[in-house]
């Protein structure tokens, strides 16, 4: 079963890679440069239509629940967006997220547990209606391709997807919903149906620099637990050469009480920024 999903996975990665490639070629002028406010709005979304590599890593001290001990949760995530008119009427854009190795505390003496998390994938359909609005909606995806029960659901999950997004002058406001519920993979383990909602704002203090928060609230329907931090960070959008690039620090705090989860942590974010990587769209 976690082979068919990472080569389903695979699929999706080499699908968005082909369009990507029929839209360059497709073109023969440039797209846009954007300006820094619209790089750093862009860099500073969860979802965007820069296309980026993200490396993200949040290190918790401590949990709270039945969990003591530390954890650590190191993701890649590759923002894919793709041209209108490729697959739909609308221009797309897509988040695959690996979580490519999750730590988590077992109850002592056990220590502690490390592997390969669930892969999520997210694409939106994106309607733009002007006056710095954007919304977007689609289907998200979960694959159980974790290596361990402790790093993963062992659950197939499918859902509705839903972003809005306002960009006023030096600010971003917006959120990002998703809610997949499990509808096949290991019987023994429970049903997986919960809300993630991932607020977001940032605000640009000039020079590439910005002041953000992004918590990641999870509302789990079967268990009726939540997960409610919040946080608040600083970054810079620069360039390394010819490289655009996005780094951040965002300590975090679980005003929940319910377990196990994270009684606090801190987030680092390191990205790599494309502006122009798809070229422009068809005419």
């Amino acid at each position: 079963m976690r082979h068919c999903a990472i080569a389903l996975i695979l699929a999706l990665m080499l699908g968005a890679s082909m369009g990507a490639g029929v839209a360059r070629a497709d073109n023969a002028t440039a797209a846009p440069v954007l300006s820094q406010s619209d790089l750093v709005k862009q860099a500073n979304a969860p979802i965007s239509s820069l296309f980026q590599i993200r490396l993200q890593d949040s290190y918790a001290p401590a949990f709270q629940g039945a969990l003591r001990g530390q954890g650590n949760f190191f993701s890649i995530a590759i923002g894919m967006p793709l041209p209108q008119y490729r697959f739909l009427p609308f221009p797309q854009l897509s988040l695959l997220t690996i979580p490519a190795a999750v730590t988590l505390p077992l109850p002592l003496p056990l220590g502690t547990q490390t592997g390969l998390g669930d892969i999520r994938f997210v694409d939106l359909a994106i309607l733009d209606p002007g006056h710095s609005l954007l919304f977007g909606i689609g289907p998200t995806f979960v694959f159980p391709t974790a290596s361990d029960v402790t790093s993963g659901q062992g659950k197939w999950q499918a859902g509705p997807a839903a972003a809005a997004a306002f960009a006023p002058r030096n600010w971003l406001f917006g959120v990002l919903a998703q809610n997949p519920i499990s509808f096949a993979g290991d019987t023994t383990r429970p049903q997986a149906n919960a809300l993630f909602l991932q607020p977001f704002i940032a605000y640009q203090l000039g020079h590439g620099w910005f002041v953000r928060t992004e918590p990641q609230m999870i509302f789990d329907w079967e268990t009726n637990k939540q997960q409610l931090p919040i946080d608040l960070g600083v970054g810079r959008v620069f360039k390394i050469g010819p490289q655009y690039v996005n780094s951040f620090v965002e300590p975090a705090w679980n005003v929940s009480a319910d377990g196990p989860s994270p009684r606090y942590a801190i987030t680092f974010g390191f990205a790599l920024l494309y502006p122009n990587f798809w070229g422009s769209r068809p005419r």
